[in-house]
C-alpha cells in the first residue's frame, strides 16, 4: 500500500513522514515540484540532511534550476520509484503539496501529448499574463489551479496540451492505479495563516534573501524561480517592489497557496483529514497510525 501526506504548506508534513517513515521502515518519496531543484533550499522549505534522520529521501535535488520539470516527469520518475519500493517489499511513501504532481501517478492520467505548441508564443504575444491564464482557466480550470499566471511558459504549455490532450478530460483520471491511503493535515485557517506568516519571517532569517539573490546574479530566468518565495524577490531586484512589499508578497502569496491546495485535496481525493495538533504533535502522528493501520 502506497502512504500519501498531503496538507497546506507549513502544516507539518515532514515532521508527519519521518515518523511514519521510521515505523514502517520505509523511505520518503518528495510530492513538491521545487524540492527537485538543486539550490532552492530555504525557499522550498527543503528538509535539511541533519534533519532526514538516516531516512532516505527521494526527488530532492535532482535538477539544475535551469532545467525544466514537469507533471509527466514527475508521473514517469515517481511511478519507477514505486516499482523499486515493490521489489523491495516496503510501503512507498509519498509526502508533498503539489495535488496535480502527486494525483497523477495515483491515476491514470495520460501525458502522452504534453509537448509545447511554440507557435502559441506568437499567438498570445499581445496577452498580459492574467489574461492568459484567464484562457488556461477556460479550457483547463483544473490545471490553471496549480500554475501561477506569473509562470508564462507553463501557461502555455498548459493551453498547448489542452487542446490535443487536456489533463482535465483525461477519460480514467479518476481510475486508481494503486492501493493507497492519504493522511492530510489541516487547521483552522487562522492558525495556518499565522504558522504560514511566522515560517516566512523565519526564511528571511535563515538567508533566504541571500539564497535567491544568488540564483538572480547568476542569471537564472527558469522555471525554477517562478516559484513562491523566489519570483517576489526577483521582483524587488528588478526594482519592482521594495524588500518590504516583496516580504508581504510572499506571505499573501502563501496564504493563497495554501487555500488553493485545501480545495484541490478536498476536490479530487478521498482524504482521511487530521486537525494537527499543536501541542502534541505526537497525537497527531497516533492518529494518522490508527487510520493506516485499520
Amino acid at each position: 500500500m502506497i502512504i500519501v501526506i498531503i496538507g497546506p504548506t507549513g502544516i507539518g508534513k515532514t515532521k508527519l513522514s519521518l515518523a511514519l517513515a521510521k515505523h514502517y521502515n520505509t523511505e520518503i518519496i518528495s510530492g513538491d515540484s521545487v524540492q527537485v531543484y538543486k539550490g532552492l533550499n530555504i525557499g522550498s522549505a527543503k528538509i535539511k540532511e541533519s534533519e532526514m534522520d538516516g531516512i532516505k529521501h527521494h526527488l530532492i535535488d535532482i535538477l539544475e534550476p535551469t532545467e525544466d520539470f514537469s507533471v509527466a516527469l514527475f508521473q514517469r520518475i515517481v511511478r519507477e520509484k514505486i516499482k523499486d519500493f515493490e521489489d523491495r517489499e516496503i510501503n512507498p511513501l509519498i509526502v508533498g503539496g503539489t495535488g496535480l504532481y502527486i494525483k497523477s501517478v495515483l491515476y491514470d492520467y495520460n501525458f502522452s501529448n504534453s509537448s509545447r505548441d511554440k507557435s502559441l508564443d506568437e499567438f498570445y504575444k499581445e496577452l498580459s499574463n492574467e489574461e492568459l491564464h484567464n484562457i488556461l482557466k477556460e479550457k483547463d480550470y483544473e490545471s490553471s489551479l496549480n500554475i501561477h499566471m506569473n509562470n508564462r511558459k507553463r501557461v502555455l504549455q498548459a493551453i498547448s496540451r489542452s487542446k490535443d490532450n487536456k489533463v482535465s478530460d483525461n477519460k480514467n483520471k479518476d481510475i486508481a492505479l494503486y492501493d493507497f491511503k492519504i493522511i492530510g493535515l489541516t487547521l483552522n485557517r487562522e492558525e495556518l495563516y499565522e504558522i504560514i506568516n511566522n515560517r516566512v519571517d523565519l526564511m528571511i532569517e535563515e538567508g533566504l534573501i541571500k539564497e535567491v539573490k544568488d540564483l538572480y546574479d547568476k542569471g537564472i530566468k527558469s522555471n525554477s524561480v517562478s516559484a513562491i518565495g523566489y519570483k517576489e524577490l526577483y521582483t524587488h531586484f528588478d526594482g519592482e517592489y521594495t524588500l518590504e512589499e516583496a516580504i508581504d508578497k510572499i506571505k499573501q502569496h502563501s496564504r493563497n497557496l495554501a487555500k488553493k491546495q485545501l480545495t484541490f485535496f478536498n476536490n479530487q481525493f478521498d482524504v482521511n483529514w487530521i486537525n494537527v495538533d499543536l501541542d502534541n504533535f505526537g497525537n497527531t502522528i497516533k492518529k494518522a497510525l490508527n487510520i493506516l493501520d485499520k
